[in-house]
C-alpha cells in the first residue's frame, strides 16, 4: 500500500496547493490512502466543519490534529465526531472525537491511523503518548497490520524517541507541527518508516505559515502581536510511504517538496 500523508495544511494557500496538486500527485505515485495533518486549516488555527468537508472533496482519506485542533472559538465541533477525523488520542478523555481510526479501501484493505501529540515543550499535562500510543496501536494490529502514526510534537528527540519506541509494530511514524520539513526519513531496524516533519503544505514565503512582519515584531518588542497568514509562496511537503500489506512494515520512504504556481481563480463552493 502506498500511502502519502500530507505536512500540515496551512490556511488558504495550503487548501488551494492540495486541491489542485492532489490528483496529480495521486495518479503520478499510484497512491492508495491520503493522509493530511488539517489543524490549521482555518487561517492557521484549527479546523471548520465547512473546511473538514473542503478537504474531503480534494481527496484525503483521513484528517489528522493536533494543539490547535479546537482553537476556533464558537465553533460548531460535532464534525470531530466523524471517524475519519482524529484529534490527539492523548487529550483528556472527555473531548470530542477520536485518536484513532481504520480505514477501509475500495479494495477492502484497512489502514489505520493514530494521532498523538508530544509534551515536550507543549502540553506537559497530556497522558503519555508513548504508553497510550503503544496501546493503541497494538489494538489496531488486531484488524490490519498497517499503521500510521502522526506524532504532532516540538521535539525532535521525542519525535524519534516514539519511533523507535514502536518500531515494528508501526508501518510509519511521521512527525508534524514544526511546519519545516527536515531530511532525516529512513526506515528504522524494525521496519518502520520515520521522519522528524513532513513539513507544511501553505505558503512557503512566511514564517511557519505567518506574514514575516508580525512575527518579527512580537521577537522585537517581546508583546502580544496578532499574526496574519501569508499568502505568498505556495508548495506542498509530505511523505510517500510504501508499506508491504502482510507485514505492516515500510518498504520505502521518500519526502515529497513541491513549489506550486496558482493559475486564473481559484472557487471549491
Amino acid at each position: 500500500m502506498k500511502i502519502f500523508f500530507v505536512g500540515d495544511i496551512f490556511g488558504n494557500v495550503g487548501r488551494r496547493a492540495l486541491a489542485e496538486r492532489l490528483p496529480s500527485i495521486i495518479d503520478a505515485n499510484g497512491i492508495d490512502a491520503c493522509v493530511g495533518n488539517g489543524e490549521n486549516v482555518s487561517g492557521g488555527r484549527g479546523m471548520t466543519k465547512n473546511l473538514f468537508r473542503k478537504l474531503r472533496k480534494y481527496g484525503l482519506n483521513v484528517i489528522t490534529g493536533g494543539n490547535h485542533s479546537f482553537s476556533v472559538a464558537d465553533n460548531d465541533y460535532s464534525f470531530m465526531e466523524e471517524p475519519i477525523v482524529l484529534r490527539p488520542l492523548n487529550y483528556p478523555p472527555k473531548n470530542l472525537g477520536h485518536g484513532s481510526t481504520i480505514f477501509t479501501l475500495k479494495d477492502g484493505r484497512n489502514i489505520g491511523v493514530v494521532n498523538l501529540m508530544g509534551r515536550t515543550f507543549m502540553h506537559e499535562s497530556l497522558d503519555c503518548p508513548f504508553r497510550m500510543g503503544l496501546e493503541e496501536i497494538k489494538k489496531l494490529r488486531e484488524q490490519t497490520p498497517i499503521i500510521l502514526v502522526d506524532f504532532h510534537a516540538e521535539a525532535s528527540s521525542e519525535k524519534a524517541a516514539l519511533a523507535f519506541y514502536v518500531d515494528g509494530l508501526a508501518s510509519a511514524v511521521i512527525g508534524t507541527h514544526t511546519h519545516v520539513q527536515t531530511a532525516d526519513e529512513r526506515i528504522l531496524p524494525g521496519g518502520t518508516a520515520f521522519i522528524t516533519d513532513a513539513g507544511m503544505t501553505g505558503p512557503g514565503s512566511s514564517i511557519i505559515g505567518m506574514k514575516p512582519e508580525g512575527v518579527i515584531k512580537k521577537y522585537l518588542l517581546q508583546t502580544y502581536v496578532r499574526f496574519e497568514p501569508s499568502e505568498e509562496g505556495a508548495m506542498i511537503n509530505g511523505v510517500i510511504v510504501d508499506v508491504d500489506d502482510n507485514s505492516g512494515k515500510a518498504v520505502s520512504i521518500s519526502r515529497v517538496f513541491e513549489r506550486v504556481t496558482f493559475k486564473g481563480q481559484f472557487s471549491d463552493d
